[in-house]
């Protein structure tokens, strides 16, 4: 898993919420399977009581209340307002798998937010991003950065501070105000930041990540074709399930050699935000103690899923 062996611990985020609303702490060993935490699908909600009697005749039907399962945010965000972001919704199927529904591409940051106000669905959503969200320090590297360097040496440094990541800092302060909580055990909408390249290690079962957005445009296509092979095929039969749909087929069977470098750079940017999206599935459907989070709620933390299948299968 890494270069150095060391196994990883995950901390509780710490402060904002009362103990029993926390993330419980998580311990990866290389090579051993984390205890997962498996969220059964709600039922839909029952018909109203009528206490043991009939109805009036000619009364009208008691209503039913439709089960509404929350949805699956993952945003590639650009860390300047010149670049897009990558962005991509999935949902919850009755039989408790995933299915990616939609996939954009964004620029500036009111973009963003709209997009994020129209997809995060009447029941609420998980939203999980590839970029800095709680940056205090004003130079230097937050600890969970610190903590990614030694257990991911595979993995390029984080270096975060409030200089080079001013503009993703500002957007999670707005998505807070928007009404997502930042500890990944709160109820209702959740924000979490993760980092993809760790992620693709634990999931993809490789030992170094792929690098997409980097070096020539023969390279990216490279690492785009090998990307989404192995999106494809380790989260089909992973925990949860990531179903085949048209918004997927779209990534998947896009056409690389006639690609140019801008073309290129939005499925980079989409393929990104889609693995961000299945962190946040992955976090509502199997729990905080099936992720690994290095930090804490003070001095910021990263969020990311440790294995893709639990242990017992």
């Amino acid at each position: 898993m890494t270069d150095t062996q060391t196994p990883l611990t995950a901390t509780s985020p710490a402060g904002g919420h009362p103990a029993d609303n926390g993330a419980p702490d998580a311990t990866l060993a290389t090579g051993t399977a984390a205890t997962s935490t498996e969220t059964t699908v709600p039922e839909a909600a029952p018909t109203a009581d009528s206490g043991g009697e009939a109805a009036p005749e000619g009364a009208p039907a008691p209503r039913t209340r439709r089960y509404r399962p929350p949805r699956f945010l993952g945003l590639d965000m650009a860390w300047a307002p010149r670049n897009s972001s990558g962005g991509a919704v999935m949902e919850l199927t009755e039989d408790g798998d995933i299915k990616l529904t939609s996939t954009t591409s964004m620029r500036a940051h009111e973009d963003i937010l709209g997009w994020v106000a129209r997809n995060r669905g009447r029941s609420g959503c998980v939203l999980a991003t590839n970029a800095p969200m709680i940056v205090e320090n004003s130079g230097g590297r937050r600890p969970c950065d610190l903590l990614l360097e030694k257990h991911f040496e595979a993995v390029d440094p984080y270096q975060v501070n409030t200089v080079n990541a001013s503009q993703p800092r500002m957007m999670g302060r707005a998505l807070h105000r928007m009404g997502f909580d930042l500890h990944p055990g709160a109820e209702g909408d959740r924000l979490v930041e993760t980092y993809n390249q760790p992620t693709q290690i634990l999931l993809f079962e490789v030992d170094r990540p792929i690098r997409l957005k980097i070096g020539p445009v023969g390279a990216r296509k490279e690492a785009v074709d090998r990307f989404r092979e192995l999106l494809y095929e380790k989260l089909a039969d992973a925990s949860p399930r990531l179903l085949d749909s048209p918004a997927l087929d779209a990534l998947i069977d896009a056409d690389l050699p006639s690609s140019n470098g801008s073309r290129i750079g939005e499925l980079e940017e989409r393929l990104e935000a889609v693995l961000c999206a299945y962190t946040a599935a992955y976090l509502y459907l199997r729990g905080p103690a099936a992720c690994a989070m290095l930090g804490d709620l003070n001095e910021g933390y990263v969020l990311i899923p440790m294995t893709r299948l639990p242990e017992a299968e």
